[in-house]
């Protein structure tokens, strides 16, 4: 049950002032222009605030594959059309390669639609927030070669960086102060004191996850319908179970690492990665849809967490999921560890295209 898997740790990359303010000036376009994309999943249309935070993920497209492809005297041309609302929603994320201000299209646009070019990739970035657990793609989405998946970690304050310094002035603060004539008493400090607020120099990070071709994007994730709320590993807890169970049918145990969790034939649970050695002896001894107990009798490590010999319960959390559409989804932490890494892949891919081009 070694998991010999080298997936690459990708570094993370900083997020300029320039990177934010062409993704807002893009969004800025798009809110003008683009009803149908302001429609939140409300009734109510998004105003800008929430129409900026649903796509300033588009950063990652250039920033990720910027880094990437660094030094290589090309780069990849994402996609900053603007489309009307009778277009069909198949755009890749990529449309081509630029080199020596020479185009290599992947895809054309033909009377409302994309169409591929033989022999080119389709390549889509998926971007997630660092302290989301879970990665999803929707199943009307997986019509691409190459899924990039990367993680954000942006400050909660980043627009801020952009604003007007005149926005922090000294004038606009003091114009704020508000009579302390109207409060009688506040014994127990319930007003708080205004404090001057700055801009962040810091903007946030992307980094890049992993690139995953459609075939193993599926293999390491479970396809969940409307209304099918999946569990996922939600940590370890040193506990011994008070009754113990046995066999081991409701325990998948894969030789790639990856390692699955039954309770009945209802039960949705996502794939977790497992390191072990080959000798380990992992028992399942008690089983709830919220947790299961294990004995192992080496030290082995689930989904980056260590399990020392002996018994535990393995913590499981429930996706309580709104969505109508049909989705893929599998847990980061072991998608990363247990998927192949096809990055390398498709770098050569597009090193070969931009040579014979």
């Amino acid at each position: 049950m070694n998991n010999n898997n080298k997936n690459m740790i990708y570094p993370e990359i900083e997020i300029t002032k320039t990177d934010l303010q062409k993704v807002i000036y893009f969004i800025l376009m798009k809110f003008k222009v683009d009803s149908l994309h302001r429609q939140g999943t409300s009734s109510k249309n998004d105003l800008i605030g929430a129409f900026i935070e649903r796509w300033s993920n588009k950063i990652a497209e250039t920033i990720i594959f910027d880094k990437l492809l660094e030094g290589k005297g090309y780069r990849v041309v994402p996609d900053y059309f603007l489309y009307a609302n009778d277009t069909d929603k198949n755009a890749p994320d990529v449309l081509g390669l630029e080199k020596n201000k020479k185009v290599i299209p992947f895809v054309r646009f033909n009377n409302g639609t994309w169409e591929t070019i033989e022999g080119m990739p389709r390549v889509e970035v998926k971007v997630f927030r660092k302290d989301q657990a879970l990665v999803g793609v929707r199943e009307s989405q997986m019509i691409d070669d190459y899924y990039v998946i990367v993680e954000s970690d942006l400050e909660s304050d980043y627009l801020t960086a952009i604003f007007e310094k005149s926005v922090f002035s000294d004038e606009i603060f003091e114009s704020l102060s508000t009579n302390r004539d109207f409060v009688v008493n506040d014994l127990n400090k319930q007003i708080i004191e205004h404090i001057k607020v700055k801009p962040v120099e810091r903007i946030g990070t992307m980094r890049l996850l992993g690139t995953y071709s459609k075939d193993e994007f599926r293999k390491n994730s479970v396809l969940c319908p409307e209304g099918i709320n999946p569990y996922y590993f939600g940590g370890i807890v040193a506990k011994s179970p008070s009754c113990v169970l046995m066999g081991n049918d409701n325990l998948e145990i894969n030789n790639d690492g990856s390692f699955i969790y039954k309770y009945d034939d209802s039960y949705v649970c996502l794939p977790m990665s497992l390191e072990s050695s080959e000798s380990a002896q992992i028992k399942l001894l008690k089983k709830n849809k919220g947790s299961f107990y294990i004995s192992t009798d080496k030290n082995i490590v689930i989904c980056g967490e260590g399990v020392q010999a002996g018994d535990c319960m393995v913590e499981l959390k429930k996706f309580d999921r709104s969505s109508k559409w049909n989705e893929n989804i599998a847990l980061k932490q072991a998608l990363q560890k247990n998927a192949k890494d096809a990055t390398s892949d498709l770098v050569k891919i597009f090193d070969t295209i931009a040579k014979n081009n």
